[in-house]
């Protein structure tokens, strides 16, 4: 099942990539949208309606790939998003965005 997991989230992150104008990585790059502690993309400094576009895209894609894999296993969708987030944030570069458990912005 963690392979399968695994191997799902991997998979949420390549259809994540939106068609906006910024990608998303360039977006985290750029320290403007941050991995929530959520399982979510979230923006970190301020916004413009091609980052809430982003976000929106991002998310939406997210939270349908989670309740996929929360129905396929039988669980909470936010028990999905929970290890997701822990997963992701793992996954960032050096200087981007993550959101603590308590809220707080912090760079990896």
């Amino acid at each position: 099942m963690k392979k399968l997991f695994n191997g799902l989230l991997a998979l949420t992150l390549l259809i994540a990539l939106p068609a906006s104008a910024i990608t998303l990585k360039d977006a985290q790059t750029q320290g403007l949208v941050g991995e929530a502690n959520s399982g979510y993309i979230a923006v970190v400094q301020e916004s413009s309606p091609e980052l809430e576009k982003l976000v929106a895209e991002v998310n939406s894609k997210r939270k349908q790939e989670y309740a996929a894999i929360a129905q396929r296993n039988n669980i909470d969708i936010a028990q999905v998003a929970a290890r997701a987030a822990e997963k992701l944030e793992a996954r960032l570069s050096k200087g981007e965005y993550y959101q603590d458990n308590l809220g707080r912005w912090q760079q990896k």
